[in-house]
């Protein structure tokens, strides 16, 4: 942020807030291309000042006060969060059952004032051995997850730092605190600078998104063994939760919540899974092991959202639906899917060198029939995996400890988990007539496809001199049919059309590398590494189209596009007009960047590679962990950075505010030539804005290459001498910090 020049445009001079004896006001703009600070004395707005009738601003001081920035915007508002856990955990059992109960507390106070959440749990698991052949287990576990208030995010008048964007160097955050306007309390929200966000205590302290969810998980096993080879495992697992949200608004708040409103929704969702596993081992011989498996599972997802609105409200602060000016807003939403599946596995052993797994697998998915026909439901893959353990079976060099080959190919289905997508169907309305019904804005489609993926892979895992354990993965493969969303022009009557994308082609790394660089010898010091590297490319070898959009950018931040020969990812939107030689090229009139025509290609924004690396040191009882990781190949598109830039309060719009500036690039001469850019771009405003403007996507789109302090983390376990005496059986204390630098 820069704090040179305060609020204004076109480098004015002076400064009022409001008419004053100086000039007409200069403060009606969200921009910080005004006066520098240098002491100077202006008509200012006083946080002391009389409020008229209408306005919510206050007015300018009877004096002149001193013309100054004010660095504090985000000190004085925003806090250290912390969280706090509290645990505890008893276990106990007998030669045939264990159980195991614990209770956690946690307590967030977030970095916004008036935010946070409790989270308190209890758990439950028993296990019980009934007899010789029967072993039954079970598990249970309640949350209850509260919250009187959750900020708001995005591009939004309700967001923080969409307040951020458009305050200015020369306010003084503590004048919004007070933020209901002198005589209309409850009534009138006071913001001086700008019309766009809303006051930010106000934000934090009235508009309130309040939350109580209770969620219960569990499941019930049982094994039977009938022989000591062939056994059955069935296990019912469930999954449900209630939650109660509420969000209130204020009177005031925005154009189109005048007088406020409240509204409140009940979520219920719940997943039921039940399956079996009928397992056969059997040692034929000496050389040969053969283990097979026969499963199956169901799967019913249930989700039911009932929400009602009182869009306007009779008194101010009073939030209950009585209090309603008019009629309630109801839109309830349900949905409803199943997976039913089969699955085998066989798996033989030779010597305990040669391994061999094949699997198949069978589908049925609800997501993917339709009202009158369920043939694309059903969908079958198989795999079969092959490994070979070298070192087992051909003499080594003694360095190698242990030495594995690993070969597989692998085919994967889904349905997607989003129900009716494949007929036309109406959506509940949310205004004008309650309970109403509209067409709806995606366009299904009754032939979706299951999505299918095959991968080949190749792999080798070694391990040398008992300090070094290297494992290597190569594979490549293919997609297709995914089930994505695209983006429509609505002169077709629908926002988004539901459609099976084609194939997308993939291929990548990864390799792990654990290494013991010092043994710790009698709890002396002891260094071992850990890294992880993993790189991947794709490449859309198909489309139903030759191109189509899957995501547009808010407000001017480019397209995620898919086209044939590109990559999933690949982001476009307009930029800079480049000469042959890739220089940015301005108009020799203005001096200002010139920007393309037609969109262009700005980058990836998936990573093309990623790594992570862990120290581990120990010396005696104490251990430091420190973990890095890093990322290359991608960019992003950063909306603040447009926003800031273009308002002229990034240190980046400072060259040039006296004097001009001539911007790096060419321009054409008179013959159509390109030659060196020599005009002097005098209008600093429009000149920053034809670089980072609302059109120039690619000004803003930056690479996300990082290299990160993850986390640093210092242990220290007490002796165990020590512990006996307290009656503990261990205890370590600890330290720790994460995302330390970047």
């Amino acid at each position: 942020m820069q704090y040179e020049y305060g609020q204004g445009t076109d480098g004015a001079k002076y400064y009022s807030f409001g008419a004053s004896p100086d000039g007409s006001s200069t403060s009606a703009t969200s921009s910080a291309y005004g006066p520098r600070f240098e002491g100077q004395m202006f008509y200012q707005y006083d946080p002391n000042g009389a409020f008229s009738a209408t306005s919510v601003t206050g007015s300018h001081g009877a004096d002149r006060t001193l013309w100054q920035p004010y660095k504090n915007q985000t000190r004085e508002y925003f806090q250290t969060g912390q969280t706090i856990t509290n645990s505890i955990s008893l276990d106990g059992g007998s030669d045939k059952t264990s159980a195991r109960f614990s209770v956690t507390d946690v307590r967030n106070k977030w970095i916004m004032p008036n935010t946070g959440y409790n989270r308190n749990s209890i758990a439950l698991s028993v296990n019980s051995k009934v007899n010789d052949k029967l072993q039954i287990s079970s598990k249970v576990n309640y949350t209850n997850k509260r919250s009187d208030n959750l900020p708001g995010a995005g591009y939004g008048n309700q967001s923080i730092m969409y307040w951020y964007i458009f305050w200015q160097p020369n306010a003084d955050m503590n004048w919004l605190k007070r933020y209901w306007v002198p005589g209309s309390e409850g009534r009138r929200i006071f913001f001086p600078f700008s019309s766009f966000p809303e006051n930010p205590y106000a934000v934090a302290y009235e508009f309130i998104n309040s939350s109580n969810r209770h969620g219960v998980t569990g499941n019930v096993q049982a094994t039977y063994n009938f022989t000591k080879d062939l056994n059955l495992m069935v296990r019912t697992s469930v999954d449900m939760g209630y939650e109660q949200r509420a969000q209130k608004r204020p009177y005031d708040a925005g154009s189109k919540l005048q007088k406020g409103s409240y509204r409140t929704q009940n979520i219920f969702s719940q997943e039921i899974v039940a399956d079996f596993l009928l397992r056969y081992n059997k040692k034929l011989n000496n050389d040969f092991e053969l283990t097979a498996t026969l499963g199956g599972s169901t799967l019913q997802n249930n989700y039911n959202r009932d929400e009602v609105r009182a869009d306007s409200l009779y008194n101010p602060g009073v939030y209950t639906m009585s209090n309603s000016m008019g009629p309630l807003v109801t839109i309830p939403y349900k949905s409803k899917y199943a997976i039913n599946s089969f699955y085998g596995l066989v798996t033989g052993a030779y010597k305990n060198v040669l391994f061999l797994d094949l699997t198949a697998r069978q589908d049925w998915n609800s997501t993917l029939a339709t009202p009158e026909r369920t043939e694309n439901s059903g969908f079958f893959y198989p795999s079969a995996n092959l490994s070979f353990v070298l070192s087992d079976a051909v003499r080594m060099p003694k360095a190698v400890n242990f030495a594995k080959l690993r070969f597989s190919v692998a085919s994967v289905g889904s349905g997607g988990l989003n129900p009716y997508r494949t007929a036309y169907n109406y959506a509940t309305a949310g205004s004008l007539y309650s309970g109403g019904l509209q067409t709806p804005s995606l366009l299904a489609n009754p032939d979706l496809k299951p999505l299918r993926t095959t991968t080949y892979e190749a792999g080798i895992n070694v391990r040398l001199y008992n300090r070094i354990n290297l494992d290597v993965t190569a594979y490549a493969g293919n997609t297709k049919d995914q089930i994505l969303d695209r983006i429509l022009d609505r002169s077709a009557g629908y926002a988004r059309q539901v459609v099976n994308a084609g194939k997308v082609s993939n291929k990548g790394i990864e390799v792990g590398l654990n290494t013991t660089i010092i043994r710790a010898k009698n709890s002396g010091f002891g260094w071992s590494t850990n890294i992880v590297y993993s790189a991947n490319t794709n490449r859309v070898e198909d489309l139903t189209d030759s191109t189509f959009v899957l995501q547009n950018g808010p407000v001017g931040g480019g397209q995620i596009v898919a086209k044939v020969g590109g990559s999933m990812g690949d982001l476009y939107g307009r930029g800079y007009l480049r000469s042959p030689d890739g220089q940015v090229v301005y108009d020799s009139r203005t001096g200002f960047a010139i920007l393309s025509s037609d969109v262009v290609y700005l980058g990836n924004t998936i990573p093309k590679g990623k790594v992570g690396f862990t120290n581990t040191f120990t010396y005696k009882g104490f251990r430091l962990n420190l973990l890095f990781d890093a990322q290359y190949g991608g960019v992003a598109h950063s909306l603040m950075h447009y926003k800031l830039a273009e308002q002229g309060k990034l240190t980046s719009t400072l060259p040039g505010r006296y004097n001009g500036i001539i911007g790096e690039g060419v321009m054409l001469d008179g013959n159509g030539k390109y030659v060196p850019n020599t005009t002097i771009a005098t209008d600093i405003d429009n000149y920053y804005r034809s670089h980072w403007g609302i059109d120039n996507a690619e000004g803003s789109t930056f690479s996300t290459d990082f290299i990160k302090f993850r986390e640093a983390r210092l242990d220290y376990t007490i002796s165990p001498n020590l512990t006996k005496k307290l009656g503990l059986q261990r205890a370590t204390l600890g330290v720790y910090g994460r995302d330390l630098f970047i």
